[in-house]
């Protein structure tokens, strides 16, 4: 790990899925610009990487103005489990796969979703491609019971 950055993926699908848990979660606003600042300008790619800095940077300021916490901290707890993923295709380049999440809505019940990703291999470590204007919100659909059950689980300490 170097500058908040989790690096040195295999390159294999393996590698592809572990970058992109690892990169997901350190693009989150509530992690704090010590963890996405270095994410995402080195390990971002692509046409939107530059607005999703933008739209990173903005969510964080304003999330953490009414969270009472002073610039550059992490902002409270992700409350948000990972629970799957599916990959859609590889090749030695390039992995498209879905994340399966499970968080609470506003009420605490839980709702399960499913992200949309790609990641390129840069020639020595795995980068996400930035989504289309800079937010997940294009790739994160609602997951049906039948679509979780398409999902490889994530199992605890293995």
């Amino acid at each position: 790990m170097n500058e908040g950055q989790a690096r040195g993926f295999a390159h294999d699908r393996a590698g592809g899925v572990l970058a992109a848990v690892h990169i997901v979660l350190r693009v989150n606003p509530q992690v704090g610009p010590t963890g996405f600042d270095p994410t995402l300008r080195t390990q971002v790619v692509g046409a939107d990487a530059a607005v999703m800095r933008v739209q990173v940077a903005q969510a964080y300021d304003e999330l953490r103005g009414p969270a009472g916490v002073a610039y550059g901290q992490p902002i409270g707890r992700l409350y948000a489990t990972l629970r799957g993923y599916r990959i859609l295709s590889y090749t030695d380049n390039q992995v498209s796969l879905r994340l399966l999440t499970e968080a609470p809505d506003a009420s605490g019940a839980p709702v399960v979703a499913s992200t949309q990703l790609r990641l390129l291999w840069s020639g020595a470590d795995w980068a996400l491609v930035a989504p289309v204007g800079g937010t997940f919100d294009q790739v994160v659909t609602a997951a049906s019971p039948a679509e979780v059950a398409t999902f490889l689980p994530f199992i605890a300490g293995g």
